[in-house]
């Protein structure tokens, strides 16, 4: 816990250096920010757009985008006494319905999908023939809006990209239990395995990961997202033993004692760095193919004791903190969008390789998709799965039998925006999930006492929370 209340003070902290030096705490209170997405109206003259509603209150949004998704939320058109946007060319208000829009240019002035708006028609082809995009009318841009310009899934990556200048930054809580023996895709409690073989000498009870971290996005230009996960790990294992007495000639294998000794583990974990470059994407921002490309540092401590008998690494894979060398990531994604749903796919593979202590983590194959659904610009919910085939990890070149298999996970997720300050937005999200199919690797071990196994623990649960800040820097600034 005092972990995660110093991530937050770094986060706020980081927050308030990134406000414009310029603006003083009591001209934060007065600037009117876009209800939508939290943007400083100020910075979006270019765009804003301007909606009075029948008691004649007057509201801005940062440009158009923000605009139809304000008319949506109310009803429609007829719920405001006027709605009118700026012409691109001029900066002259025009009334909304009248206007022509280019959507799907290469200008993004405010948010995406980019609409920009247009007195006169003529003036909108011509762009059109410079940057390209498609020319359409309100009732066309009102149908297409979507109530969210692009999702984030938790488990899988978008294809999306949201245009240059783009941060955010989030402080994440996870916690994971795997409580399961899984000798294959079978599941049985560590009491009951233990205790069912005399000759098992000990075997996995309970593991549990609370890892907190900070996280942080960036959009250089417009095709490119940066993304860097700095993790803190806290980790702990029981093992149940069984305290064997030497086999007697003639008489049956008789079961020991039993006993739990637990294993505690805390520090930095590697830190990750991806970056995504969006290769293609459809005029109307609802279909999106980008590649992904990522590493991690090993910033994370790697034991590397070794057993005096067996002269393996000791400490268990899963009370490591790192992997002792860096690793390397790519895969292909994809996500397109209908109306209020959203669909982000994922093909990943992760490069494991080997450490300078000649220890290897298995490496990863991984695939999964995201179907969310944004009933209003507040709400996100949807579920993600992922499937993922891990080789068995080496040590010293020798295939380590009770590592490495197959697992596929499902999680129900969701997103709330709560708040629009700093010229941008918070969000809460948060992810619980399960593993709904697993085959673990293990393998057969004989002793004098008899057959045992070298087993995995698996099932369990897991639950990812985070509060995030995103705003966008005006390309006018």
């Amino acid at each position: 816990m005092k972990t995660v209340i110093k991530m937050t003070f770094m986060l706020v902290v980081f927050q308030f250096n990134l406000m414009p030096e310029e603006v003083s705490a009591e001209e934060t209170k007065k600037r009117e920010s876009c209800r939508v997405c939290g943007m400083y109206i100020d910075r979006y003259q270019k765009t804003a757009a301007e909606l009075v509603l029948k008691d004649g209150t007057t509201e801005h949004t940062c440009g158009v985008a923000c605009m139809l998704r304000e008319v949506e939320d109310a009803g429609g058109y007829s719920a405001f006494k006027s709605v009118k946007v700026h012409d691109w060319v001029t900066g002259k208000l025009v009334d909304a319905q009248t206007a022509t829009y280019v959507l799907g240019s290469n200008v993004i002035p405010d948010m995406v999908p980019n609409y920009i708006a247009f007195a006169k028609r003529e003036e909108a082809e011509a762009f059109v023939a410079k940057e390209g995009g498609e020319v359409i009318d309100f009732n066309v841009a009102y149908d297409d809006v979507s109530p969210v310009g692009t999702t984030t899934p938790f488990r899988i990556r978008t294809a999306v990209t949201p245009g240059a200048g783009n941060f955010s930054a989030g402080i994440v809580y996870g916690y994971n239990q795997a409580n399961q023996v899984k000798p294959g895709s079978n599941s049985v409690t560590p009491r009951d395995f233990i205790q069912g073989n005399p000759a098992q000498p000990k075997t996995p009870n309970r593991m549990q990961v609370n890892q907190q971290a900070l996280t942080f996005n960036y959009s250089p230009i417009d095709n490119l997202a940066l993304f860097m996960n700095v993790p803190w790990f806290e980790k702990s294992m029981s093992t149940l033993t069984q305290t064997q007495p030497k086999p007697v000639k003639g008489k049956p294998i008789q079961p020991g004692t039993y006993g739990e000794s637990v294993f505690d583990t805390s520090g930095i974990g590697d830190i990750s760095l991806e970056g995504r470059y969006n290769m293609w994407r459809s005029t109307r921002w609802d279909k999106f193919a980008t590649v992904l490309l990522g590493a991690t540092l090993p910033t994370g401590q790697f034991d590397n004791s070794r057993d005096a008998t067996t002269k393996l690494i000791s400490t268990p894979q899963g009370l490591q903190l790192g992997k002792g060398v860096a690793t390397f990531t790519g895969g292909l994604l994809y996500s397109q969008r209908w109306k209020d749903f959203w669909l982000h796919t994922m093909l990943l593979y992760n490069a494991n390789p080997e450490n300078s202590d000649h220890y290897a983590y298995g490496d990863v194959a991984t695939a999964g998709f995201g179907l969310h659904y944004t009933p209003n610009y507040n709400w996100m919910v949807g579920i993600e799965m992922d499937a993922l085939y891990t080789q068995k990890n080496t040590d010293n070149g020798v295939k380590i039998g009770n590592t490495g298999g197959t697992a596929a996970n499902l999680a129900v997720v969701s997103d709330y925006r709560f708040l629009n300050a700093f010229g941008g937005n918070f969000k809460f999200r948060s992810s619980v999930g399960l593993p709904v199919y697993q085959s673990l690797n293990y393998q057969n071990m004989s002793s004098a006492r008899g057959q045992f196994q070298q087993v995995q623990l698996g099932d369990g649960f897991f639950v990812n929370t985070s509060i995030v800040w995103t705003f966008r820097a005006s390309p006018y600034d």
